[in-house]
């Protein structure tokens, strides 16, 4: 076979009856839109309303599938996908068909043509999923002798978590037998290539249709999908390259916009209508390209019957001019709809998300962190909290510090259990940040407090760097001295430390620090779970919303990664930059609705930065 003239011919086809390929591609993709969308609609509403709930499982899922009105859905279902998908290929093959008989073709003929054959394409669809489902007998029954003979015995769990010998073998034998199903399946529909054209142009019944088709490959089949696969794999490479310039090219945009909305907002309407437009090329070109490839395959074949004569065609005209006009307009008409009722519901949505700002240690990435001078400068931010870490010294005072020694703040290699107060307080630990912060000293948690009053509210986290079985009570004590019960959250990567929290004060809101877990984060008894961004997916928050639980994220310091956090609608971000992230804020709150959304947007075009995928990239809490 002459490939090169193969594809040459192919491509005068399909420049002679462009428009036309335009029109029907345009039009079946409306019209898939607008049937398949209500169906999953009202799948999903048939499955609600059997399950008796507002919420539906995987369980209810399998129920309704695995009823009898299940099953039948089930398979109109998929036998109406497949009718649609060969009347996109049937619409085609009468275009194609046509170019190369260098006869007139219009859309509204071609829309007269599949209606004509509509009935065709139904039992064909109906025939071919009921071969299919007779080739995976075999390979089901394979499967089914695996799991009953080889794991059977004991609870899938096991073997998932040990994965022993037997169930590697399984899995084993299960992938020869898939691999082996994917062929024999590839084998059947090659032999179908010229079911469309040979269905479009004779008058022939559904299983005469794929038997001419199998009849004409015999001997042949290799030679005549192979220029198919390489159509497939050419057009498949070419869009993998165009994807990833593209990413290449959105990437660079979108970290020159940063979170500007004025800068954000076009170019994410320009990467919509691009992706947008290149979808429908791509689509168009794989499905037409595969079928006049396959019509111009079928049309040189010597024992090819002659296509039909132009009294067929005005047949079609005539029908296409009575029922496509109608179908265009009604496709429009519910398209217009569409939009519009997308446009309404735009115009009505709130997505201003109310988020607490916590200041990580006081604005530390300003002034030395967990010093006044941070606290200070977090007020100024705007910060609805400060984070802050207490220990207790050797004469039992209770200082805010992170570390257990002073060497990182003070360059001082001496252990905060060791000093006392008055020792602590002769060291210097500003000096490191700067001249403005010299003589900045470690703040008891008594002095925060009193400047914190009414200024924001305190998230203490208890810090144990060394066993202190008293600490959680000490604070507790002071919070009470100090009438500050109603100000502060008490966070700790020590649950039992959290539980006494709750015993000796059921008021105070307790928040679990998780760093790493085994289980469900979301069930513990705390009023809160503290999380690191690449922790905080939006499965996880929106499980802990529906638990009535809040999530607080740290550390949050990168303008994506805050506006990712606020998109996820977590409750509480910690950051080291407070006033950039309230900046980010006011700013994302001063766009419409409308706007937040074409924000939102631009994360199909930019890739997750890495403290939403690796925790070990996140800076520690």
């Amino acid at each position: 076979m002459n490939w090169p003239g193969l594809f040459d011919r192919t491509r005068g086809d399909f420049r002679r009856r462009w428009g036309v390929v335009i029109g029907w591609q345009l039009l079946v993709q409306l019209l898939g839109f607008i049937a398949l969308a209500p169906l999953v609609g009202w799948l999903t509403d048939r499955i609600v309303a059997r399950s008796g709930s507002d919420v539906i499982s995987n369980f209810d899922i399998a129920r309704f599938v695995l009823s009898p009105p299940g099953i039948v859905f089930v398979l109109l279902a998929v036998v109406a996908a497949i009718s649609f998908h060969l009347s996109q290929l049937a619409g085609y093959a009468w275009i194609s068909g046509h170019a190369i008989g260098r006869r007139p073709v219009t859309l509204w003929g071609t829309i007269g043509a599949v209606t004509n054959k509509l009935r065709l394409l139904v039992l064909l669809g109906g025939r071919m999923f009921v071969r299919v489902l007779l080739l995976a007998l075999p390979f089901v029954a394979i499967l089914g002798l695996v799991w009953f003979t080889t794991l059977a015995g004991r609870d899938v769990n096991y073997y998932l978590s040990e994965q022993p010998p037997e169930w590697r073998r399984a899995l084993l034998a299960a992938g020869i037998a898939g691999a082996g199903f994917v062929f024999v399946l590839l084998a059947q529909f090659a032999r179908w290539i010229f079911a469309m054209p040979i269905a479009m142009f004779h008058r022939l019944q559904p299983a005469d249709v794929l038997l001419a088709s199998e009849r004409m490959l015999e001997g042949r089949l290799l030679r005549s999908i192979a220029p198919l696969l390489l159509w497939w794999l050419g057009l498949t490479a070419l869009a993998a390259v165009c994807l990833r310039a593209g990413r290449h090219f959105t990437d660079l945009a979108l970290d020159w916009a940063g979170v500007d909305p004025q800068r954000v907002l076009p170019l994410v309407a320009l990467f919509m209508a691009v992706t947008i437009a290149f979808s429908f090329v791509c689509a168009m070109l794989q499905f037409a390209g595969h079928q006049f490839l396959a019509t111009r395959m079928y049309a040189e074949r010597r024992e090819a019957p002659v296509l039909l004569d132009a009294p067929e065609d005005s047949v079609a005209e005539a029908k296409g001019a009575r029922v496509g006009r109608p179908l265009l307009l009604a496709v429009l008409g519910l398209a217009a709809l569409a939009a519009l009722a997308a446009v309404f519901l735009l115009q009505r949505l709130d997505v201003r998300e109310d988020v607490a700002v916590t200041a990580h240690r006081g604005a530390s990435l300003r002034a030395p962190e967990n010093s006044m001078a941070a606290f200070r400068e977090a007020h100024a931010a705007g910060t609805h909290y400060v984070e802050l870490d207490v220990q207790r010294t050797r004469d039992g005072a209770i200082v805010v510090i992170h570390d257990g020694d002073l060497m990182r703040m003070g360059g001082d290699p001496r252990k905060v259990k060791d000093l006392t107060l008055a020792e602590i307080g002769t060291i210097d630990i500003g000096r490191k940040r700067g001249p403005q912060y010299a003589g900045e000293r470690v703040p008891t948690l008594a002095e925060v407090i009193d400047y914190a009053r009414g200024r924001f509210r305190v998230n203490i986290e208890l810090k144990y760097n060394v066993p202190d079985p008293q600490l959680a009570a000490a604070v507790v004590a002071l919070l009470r001295e100090k009438q500050f019960l109603d100000q502060v959250v008490i966070t700790s990567l020590d649950h039992a430390s959290l539980r006494q929290v709750e015993k000796l004060q059921p008021s105070l809101e307790t928040g679990l620090i998780v760093t790493a877990a085994v289980g469900n984060v979301i069930r513990t008894d705390t009023d809160f779970v503290s999380l690191n961004s690449a922790q905080a997916t939006a499965s996880l928050v929106g499980q802990a919303r529906a638990a009535g639980k809040q999530v607080h994220v740290w550390t949050v310091n990168k303008p994506e990664v805050m506006l990712r956090m606020i998109e996820r609608d977590v409750d509480n971000i910690i950051t080291d930059d407070p006033a950039r992230l309230v900046r980010i804020m006011r700013d994302r709150n001063g766009l419409t609705p409308q706007e937040q959304v074409g924000v939102r947007l631009r994360v199909l075009f930019t890739e997750s930065p890495p403290e939403l995928e690796d925790a070990s990239s996140v800076p520690l809490l």
